[in-house]
């Protein structure tokens, strides 16, 4: 039987139409349903179902460490409330379900070494959460890292710049007890005649010596430009005349808000946003000792810090040791502690002579271990590099913006998991 070209075209523009609304409507049955989209995410936190090979493209570095961050979340984990919960999107997650989601995980890495196999693996028991930064000029991505400086036990002319420990009068007020919604958000103050008074700014404390008597100094060092950037890390390792090495690591903040000294000198036309890095910063300083200290006093934030003998890597704000290109440091009253990411963005590139390339592409998974000052809303995420010299230049000039994704098992997984 013969079909006329007018009804062949007819058949063929219909088919094509039908092919075209079942393929745009079509759902990957892993996938969450756009209802599922909607209901799961939050101001800060949105449910992805695309495929989720368009949003994971594999690993860039060894296994190893990757095991070894997850295991110390899995030691925070532990140590806390099991029934303690954690936010992503709108769904709450307990502490054991949490510590379930990061076995599952660690038991599919040990079986599967093939990207495609674990990006399927993946889809079928994991949801992903990506912060609502990621559409919009994506998340700004620094990096800090554990520097090394010259310290002393004793003050001397050339040792002369005190680091503090705690003070005894500073008090932290948690919010969370009078009120749910302000979960991880605190005040610091001190007492001033039976009154609630804001603590001590930087200037204070490094001008007129209102932590006499009232905080250790821990170790002195030679440069005050030395010791800010020591707090702006928030860890690092003092070497002493001996060659003794002693770790020095986060222990409280004056609760006054971080103000970026390299925002100022750029602000100012100081210094060329694109060239801004610790080391032009310290640069400027050095060359303009007038100006050294109305820049530091710019931030009122100041860092009190511990010290201790040990030889591992700092501690980050979970309490536990930081992985070197693994860990990050996030907003914690937007994003749930301990959670496991995948982060997509460039990285600094160096040549053998430690001179600077540009930037390449990278993608891995990283875990949420830290906070820090700076790093505040959805829109921000600092990369821990370690430390040494390529440690030191590439989180001095990481300025980039990605995406960042957030991995946690599906609800009916966990519930098959004892």
């Amino acid at each position: 039987m013969m079909i006329s070209k007018k009804r062949y075209l007819f058949l063929l523009l219909f088919t094509l139409l039908i092919f075209d609304s079942c393929s745009r409507h079509y759902k990957h049955p892993d996938l969450p349903s756009d209802r599922k989209v909607s209901e799961y995410s939050s101001d800060h936190m949105k449910l992805f179902n695309r495929p989720y090979s368009e949003l994971l493209s594999g690993d860039d570095l060894p296994v190893e460490g990757l095991r070894s961050a997850i295991e110390q979340n899995l030691l925070f984990l532990g140590r806390i409330s099991q029934n303690q919960t954690f936010q992503y999107g709108s769904l709450n997650y307990s502490a054991l379900e949490i510590s379930k989601s990061m076995r599952l995980f660690l038991s599919i890495l040990d079986r599967i070494n093939n990207t495609d196999e674990l990006v399927a693996e993946l889809e079928r028991n994991f949801y992903i959460f990506g912060s609502v930064a990621n559409h919009e000029e994506q998340v700004m991505l620094t990096g800090y890292y554990e520097p090394i400086f010259k310290g002393s036990l004793k003050k001397s002319a050339e040792y002369n710049v005190p680091v503090y420990g705690l003070p005894d009068d500073l008090r932290v007020l948690q919010l969370e007890r009078f009120r749910k919604s302000l979960r991880y958000r605190t005040i610091v103050y001190r007492l001033l005649n039976e009154k609630l008074t804001p603590y001590h700014t930087r200037e204070e404390i490094m001008e007129k010596g209102v932590l006499n008597g009232k905080a250790e100094v821990l170790a002195w060092m030679t440069d005050p430009v030395d010791l800010f950037f020591l707090q702006v890390q928030g860890s690092g390792i003092l070497v002493l005349p001996s060659g003794e090495r002693l770790k020095i690591s986060y222990a409280g903040s004056n609760g006054m808000p971080y103000s970026s000294i390299g925002k100022l000198l750029v602000e100012e036309g100081k210094l060329l946003l694109e060239e801004t890095s610790m080391g032009s910063i310290r640069k400027y300083l050095n060359d303009h000792p007038e100006e050294l200290k109305r820049v530091l006093y710019h931030n009122q934030s100041y860092t009190f810090l511990n010290m201790e003998k040990s030889t591992g890597h700092p501690r980050g704000s979970l309490n536990v040791p930081l992985t070197p290109l693994r860990s990050i440091a996030m907003d914690v009253t937007v994003f749930p502690k301990s959670a496991l990411g995948y982060l997509v963005a460039d990285r600094p590139s160096f040549d053998a002579k430690m001179e600077y390339q540009g930037s390449k592409p990278f993608a891995r998974f990283v875990v949420a271990q830290d906070t820090g000052g700076a790093i505040k809303g959805p829109g921000r995420v600092d990369l821990f590099w370690g430390n040494g010299l390529l440690a030191e230049k590439s989180a001095g000039i990481m300025r980039t913006f990605g995406k960042l994704y957030f991995l946690i098992a599906k609800k009916e997984v966990l519930e098959g998991i004892n």
